[in-house]
């Protein structure tokens, strides 16, 4: 079941996604139109931004299959961040949620959304660390992870 489910991990994250906007008209909040426009668009240019960055840098190997790529991408902002395009993608949705001035668009993107691109990217780091072995565990050593900061990082160091 769970390998079913890691092969279709696109597919999920994607029909999330759509969750997460079929839920936009509900519960609004009292919000002035003319402010989510000035905090929504600045958020959704950063999201935008990144997007093209992660682009630039990947030069080829998008898809949806994690282990699909041929080599390890450490350039560009892969220097700076291990999933920047994840992280692009959480962040054009919280602006369409800012846009669309729905409090139920937020909560479903933090408790629906985000996690499941968490639970992406940790499949693509295990495709990555069994393709790449050593190259890898010292890249994921050195850049933090999808959220700016190694959750598994924080959680060795507290322990």
């Amino acid at each position: 079941m769970t390998d079913r489910l890691e092969g279709k991990a696109h597919l999920i994250v994607l029909g999330v996604g759509l969750v997460n906007m079929a839920v936009m008209p509900l519960l609004r909040l009292p919000l002035a139109k003319a402010t989510a426009q000035a905090v929504g668009y600045p958020v959704f240019g950063l999201g935008l931004a990144l997007n093209v960055l992660s682009l630039l840098a990947l030069e080829r190997g998008i898809g949806a299959k994690t282990d699909a790529t041929t080599e390890l991408v450490r350039h560009g902002i892969y220097a700076r961040l291990r999933h920047p395009m994840y992280l692009s993608f959480v962040i054009i949705m919280l602006a369409l949620d800012i846009l669309s001035r729905s409090a139920l668009a937020m909560l479903f993107t933090v408790v629906g959304f985000l996690p499941s691109l968490v639970w992406r990217a940790r499949l693509e780091e295990r495709a990555l660390a069994r393709r790449f072995g050593r190259a890898w565990e010292e890249y994921a050593a050195s850049v933090p992870s999808l959220l700016l900061w190694d959750l598994n990082k924080a959680r060795k160091e507290e322990g």
